[in-house]
Formats: C-alpha cells, sequence, structure tokens
C-alpha cells in the first residue's frame, strides 16, 4: 500500500549517482555512490601506487614516500608513474637508502623520478616547523 507513495529515482549528478527516496513527492533520503565504471587505467595506477606508497610496512618509507604520493601522484606522467611503479617493487631497505642518498642507486633506478624523490626528502618531506 505505501508503494504506491514512494518513488525511487536515481540521477547522474557530476560523476555520481545519486539515488532519491521520494514521498509524495517530498525528498526525505538521498545517498550518493561514486560511479567507478568510468574510471580510466591510469586514474586506477595512481590510486594503487598512492596506497602502496603509504601502506609499505616500514614506518619511515611510508611517511616518505606517503607524503611524496600524495603531494605529486597527479601530476606524475605515465612515464614517471611507470618509473615509480618499478620503483615500488623494490625492497623497502633499499627504496630508504637510495631515496636518503645513503647507498649508490643502480642504474636502472637512477631516473629522474628517482631525483625528485630525493629532492622531496631533502626539503622537509613532513612539513614540519623547523624554526622553532
Amino acid at each position: 500500500m505505501l508503494s504506491r507513495f514512494i518513488s525511487v529515482t536515481s540521477k547522474q549528478i557530476y560523476g555520481y549517482n545519486k539515488a532519491i527516496l521520494s514521498l509524495n513527492n517530498s525528498c526525505f533520503y538521498t545517498t550518493t555512490v561514486k560511479n567507478y565504471n568510468n574510471i580510466t587505467e591510469i586514474e586506477k595506477l595512481r590510486k594503487r601506487l598512492l596506497y602502496q606508497s603509504k601502506e609499505r610496512g616500514m614506518l619511515e618509507n611510508d611517511l616518505l614516500l606517503g607524503s611524496f604520493a600524495t603531494k605529486n601522484i597527479n601530476i606524475l606522467s605515465e612515464k614517471h608513474l611507470q618509473e615509480y611503479d618499478l620503483l615500488l617493487q623494490q625492497p623497502d631497505p633499499d627504496i630508504f637508502n637510495w631515496a636518503l642518498s645513503k647507498t649508490e642507486v643502480p642504474e636502472e633506478f637512477n631516473t629522474e623520478l628517482l631525483k625528485l624523490l630525493q629532492y622531496h626528502c631533502k626539503n622537509n618531506p613532513l612539513g614540519y616547523n623547523l624554526d622553532k
């Protein structure tokens, strides 16, 4: 009986699917669900790399790589993203030592992206106020 008065509509607004439940033409509940069907492969790669940067298993790398990815992942080119993906597949102690220039970087990882990461690590990557 109540179903005569309730209607459910769905609208696409700014890439989101909005489900709107109405009672007698008065909206009383809405929910928003992101439509992930239209996400590109490069966006999927960015999301995966961002997650992998923050969840490394070594706290130091979580902080350094996580802050680097948060600041730069959306502006990196596809070539740099591929280099970053390859870098993240390496063991944590190696990445840490290369990022802080503590050990010699192998030729295949001595890229422009690693230089960006090294620059990030040398320039207060966590944003602490060092003037105090």
